[in-house]
């Protein structure tokens, strides 16, 4: 039987279960030996005799047959290591063991592995369940391309039923569509992934990527499997992706990146062949009041409908791109001359003539251009791009609604407007800022009833800087502030010491500009100001310019009739010039109105301007407004002005604008220039003492 043959008896086992069994049977004899039976007197020594000398025999025999197996192994063991240490024997005994081991386990494994495979080669349907559920689509072909396996996904991205369909086809004819520019057999791969573009049966095409594998067939022939999945999406996300990163996601316009990018494609390409290209900057006029009064919504449409009018207005080849915000770019290439950019800058300004409907409103919008030449203004995109910058900005400053060519003076300009920009912040600080006064003079006694107070600036880099250069760009950098703050401090302090030291009646006068506005402790901080210096409100004259009124927000309007409540005198600056309204006088509280400078200069040249001027001194007395005549530089101006009935003059003639300590000086001399104009002789300019 199987069971004996596997079943190994150890001697010492048994001679331990027959020395057990040889003290039980002392113990018995010793405990029976009171007993008179003949069967334990007689049986059990025997037994106990017959069991120890047994046991002995064996004890004997076991112990020879040990001994003969140790001297055989001692043999065997010094005949391999002879003539070696005991320690070199030692290791050579390790390391045969070890190798011994590792040859078992070896074999183990790989009998292992042969079993594992063997058992999944024959397992069919495991492999197809597999293969089924896969994630990816598969196929194999044989060595002459016929499809020999499909997995069920490959028959759904391909567009057929089932899997049958497939086979013994040749797959590349179905999946190429026959293409002549694709082989016919997929080359075996190392397993790289690859793209391409399959055919499904309705004729539509998709990409995927694909990776093949060689295949050993029966009979040395080789055949592939390939899989691949569909990666439509993936290529899709791509192009998004793509478009968001070139394109403006609001007008669909190439975004900056993308029309810098072209533009040098096409310097380039100008550099070639030797023609012209135009970069054209159009920037829309005011669109931030759109922004402020309706929205960013009716803003965002807005800027849809003009992108629409500037592809509109250009050739096909033409590139229109946003830049950001309300500015565009349109690059024009193959010009013969630079006048071939003018009839579209033309086209586009008429173009933006036409109001634009939105939200069932109509607004009107008109747009700035500024155009650089390719070579002319420039041979890199980046110098083009500033230039063109520059001549818009240079049409900006003559009025808007209109198209500039750039010039090197206007790079001069921008430069400046640069310097200006950088020095302008800290000039306060650095002490650079001084205020100036101007005599506003009493035409009908000849007495000094005021002064204006006027901000000047000369800086060690620049060297003087006028306020037509600095003021507006310290309006749009907000520096105008802290700068409003220090002219009025220097104005209230003037004229508390010009008080003390000669009258009581003298007033100053200081501009306010729309961003002061903007703040809404402006009334009290004016207020708490005038109280520190211990002065009267009436002892300030706050004049307001046009671009204060144009905005029409509620809290200028507001402003100025606290302003005025509290007793503050307002005038209205270069009234008659810009979009001057007469609505204006009867809305806002203004007690003087000052007339323009450039209608004060033609006076004595063009009898409309006298004119004009007269109807603008009886329009405000009958308001009960006075007037101040800016720019008077001539006694016959003066003259010619106190016929008319003018309240007050300011100009050259009196005094040019002077420190206070100058100011002080006319104030000494006061009494001789008074009697001087008052006989109307020829008046002493203050400006000559």
């Amino acid at each position: 039987m199987q069971i004996s043959e596997k079943l190994t008896i150890n001697p010492w086992l048994i001679c331990l279960l027959m020395t057990i069994f040889s003290v039980t049977l002392g113990m018995l004899w010793i405990f029976s030996s009171a007993s008179t039976s003949p069967v334990i007197q007689i049986i059990i020594p025997l037994l106990l005799s017959a069991n120890i000398a047994l046991l002995g025999g064996l004890w004997l025999h076991f112990h020879h047959l040990s001994s003969q197996s140790n001297d055989e192994s001692s043999r065997d063991q010094g005949s391999v290591d002879i003539e070696k240490p005991p320690k070199a024997q030692s290791n050579v005994t390790k390391r045969h063991s070890l190798n011994e081991l590792k040859a078992k386990q070896l074999f183990k494994n790989k009998n292992a592995q042969e079993l594992v495979q063997k058992e999944v080669q024959t397992s069919e349907p495991l492999l197809e369940a597999v293969l089924e559920s896969a994630a990816v689509a598969i196929y194999a072909i044989d060595d002459k391309g016929k499809c020999i396996f499909a997995n069920p996904l490959c028959a759904q991205l391909l567009g057929y039923s089932s899997p049958e369909q497939l086979l013994n086809f040749n797959i590349h004819e179905l999946i190429y569509q026959s293409s002549a520019s694709t082989e016919m057999a997929v080359p075996l791969g190392n397993g790289e992934v690859k793209e391409d573009i399959f055919w499904r049966a309705d004729g539509s095409s998709f990409p995927v990527d694909y990776k093949s594998q060689p295949l050993a067939l029966k009979g040395n022939k080789n055949g592939a499997v390939i899989s691949f999945y569909d990666n439509s999406e993936r290529r899709d996300a791509e192009a998004l992706i793509r478009h968001q990163a070139h394109y403006d996601t609001l007008t669909e316009l190439p975004n900056r990146f993308l029309a810098l990018k072209r533009l040098e494609q096409l310097v380039e390409a100008s550099e070639r062949n030797g023609q012209m290209l135009a970069v054209i900057f159009l920037d829309l006029d005011d669109f931030k009041k759109i922004n402020d009064s309706l929205g960013h919504e009716a803003g965002d449409q807005l800027l849809i409908s003009a992108s629409k009018r500037l592809l509109n207005a250009t050739r096909a080849e033409d590139t229109v791109g946003r830049l950001g915000g309300d500015e565009f770019i349109i690059l024009l290439d193959g010009l013969s001359s630079a006048s071939d950019a003018q009839p579209l800058a033309e086209n586009l300004i008429g173009g933006f003539r036409k109001p634009f409907y939105i939200d069932n409103r109509q607004l009107v919008l008109t747009a700035s251009i500024g155009i650089a030449i390719y070579p002319n203004d420039g041979l890199t995109p980046s110098e083009l791009l500033r230039n063109a910058d520059s001549a818009m900005y240079h049409t900006k400053s003559i009025g808007r609604n209109t198209y500039s060519y750039f010039t090197h003076a206007m790079n001069k300009e921008v430069s400046r407007r640069l310097a200006i920009e950088e020095q302008i912040h800290g000039a306060l600080e650095r002490g650079e800022l001084q205020a100036h006064f101007q005599i506003q003079l009493d035409i009908r006694d000849g007495s000094i009833m005021g002064a204006e107070a006027l901000l000047r600036w000369n800086n060690p880099a620049l060297g003087n800087v006028s306020p037509a250069e600095f003021i507006p760009i310290a309006e749009q950098t907000g520096v105008i502030e802290p700068m409003g703050e220090f002219i009025l401090t220097r104005a209230l302090e003037a004229a508390r010491i010009w008080q003390n030291k000669f009258n009581d009646n003298f007033r100053v006068a200081i501009n306010l500009s729309p961003r002061q506005f903007r703040n809404p402790n402006l009334v009290q901080s004016i207020t708490d100001q005038v109280n520190t210096f211990g002065m009267r409100p009436e002892d300030l004259e706050l004049e307001i310019t046009e671009g204060v009124l144009l905005s029409g927000h509620a809290y200028t309007l507001d402003a100025l009739k606290q302003l005025s409540d509290a007793g503050f005198c307002i005038s209205m600056d270069d009234f008659g010039t810009g979009y001057s309204s007469l609505s204006y006088l009867r809305t806002y509280p203004f007690e003087i109105l000052k007339i323009d400078r450039s209608f004060i200069s033609d006076m004595n040249k063009d009898g409309k301007s006298n004119e004009l001027i007269i109807a603008t001194i009886e329009m405000a007395h009958a308001l009960g407004i006075r007037v101040i005549a800016e720019g008077v530089e001539t006694q016959e101006q003066l003259d010619e002005l106190s016929f008319m009935m003018c309240d007050y003059a300011q100009g050259f003639l009196i005094s040019k604008p002077v420190p206070f300590d100058e100011l002080l000086e006319i104030g000494i001399h006061y009494k001789e220039i008074h009697e001087n104009l008052a006989t109307q002789e020829n008046p002493i300019p203050l400006t000559a003492m």
